[in-house]
């Protein structure tokens, strides 16, 4: 009887935390399982995006989009884009993090200047660099002729060999400002003491950034990378205001791609099944960096 009322008791006690989490269960049943199943189910049909869904085709849907050139050459876009922001721009951000870090003259106009691309919506952004990359009005062209480099202008987004690259330039700058913020965060949490022992140890700046500084900053790369991988499987909006996936498809991205099949081609079965497909890679890499993140706290510890 005992552990018949005890339980009872847990029960309403708990009744109060399910009352409060019931909200977001129902939220992410309405807005993402049940619109996920949906997608699934519409991935098997031969679906134009209206009317009934009577033509099922199975895994047909999945087989043809893997075996599109188009595909791999959106994802191959994608994977370019997710190396370079790794790489360019969390080494950008944590340069400018630590010069902050460290001190500087005006810092504090720093800290609000090197925000700002941030706070500017994606597509705002993408009609500024639209603008400079202009081959007639465009800024970037101009200073190039003023400096004698007038060999080198082109029309930087309607050039194959150039369009996917101006458009990653865009997308770093956006990005950068968001790292260096969160990198910048995790530096203030640095206790002075290791770096006060380091150097009575006679410890240059770079053994202190090699052996103390990153260390530490393991788990945040780790989270900045997750989420910079994340973004930029998802990246849409600029793409689409900057060349729309073109010229050609030189520039076209995973997401772009999806929506081209969707809205352009009225293949939403084959859409539903690539964005499927892109769903899998971004858990896939979401658990990757989540157990890596996990080893180097254990190893930090």
């Amino acid at each position: 009887m005992k552990k018949k009322g005890g339980l009872l008791h847990e029960i309403r006690c708990s009744v109060p935390a399910y009352i409060c989490v019931l909200p977001t269960i129902i939220v992410l049943f309405v807005f993402l399982y049940i619109p996920f199943f949906n997608a699934f189910r519409i991935s098997l049909y031969n679906y134009k995006g209206f009317g009934e869904m009577t033509d099922f085709v199975g895994l047909a849907n999945y087989i043809k989009t893997w075996n599109d050139p188009r595909f791999w050459m959106a994802w191959s876009h994608t994977i370019r884009l997710i190396v370079v922001d790794l790489v360019v721009s969390l080494s950008i951000a944590f340069f400018f993090a630590y010069q902050l870090f460290k001190g500087i003259r005006g810092k504090k106009f720093f800290n609000t200047v090197l925000f700002i691309p941030y706070l500017i919506s994606m597509v705002v952004v993408g009609c500024i660099w639209k603008t400079i990359y202009d081959p007639n009005i465009g800024p970037l062209n101009q200073i190039l002729d003023m400096v004698g480099l007038g060999n080198l202008a082109t029309a930087w987004l309607s050039n194959q060999g150039t369009a996917m690259n101006a458009i990653i330039v865009t997308w770093v700058w956006r990005i950068i400002p968001f790292n260096l913020l969160i990198m910048y965060a995790n530096l203030m949490t640095l206790p002075k003491d290791y770096l006060e022992a380091a150097a009575i140890d006679g410890a240059g700046t770079w053994q202190k950034i090699r052996y103390i500084i990153l260390p530490y900053m393991v788990p945040t790369f780790v989270t900045l990378g997750v989420l910079s991988i994340t973004n930029d499987l998802r990246c849409f909006d600029l793409i689409h205001v900057m060349t729309a996936g073109g010229p050609g498809g030189a520039s076209e991205v995973l997401s772009t791609y999806i929506y081209q099949k969707a809205f352009a081609q009225n293949r939403f079965g084959q859409s539903s099944a690539a964005s499927i497909i892109m769903m899998v890679i971004m858990l896939t890499l979401t658990v990757v960096m989540n157990l890596i993140k996990k080893k180097a706290g254990e190893r930090n510890e």
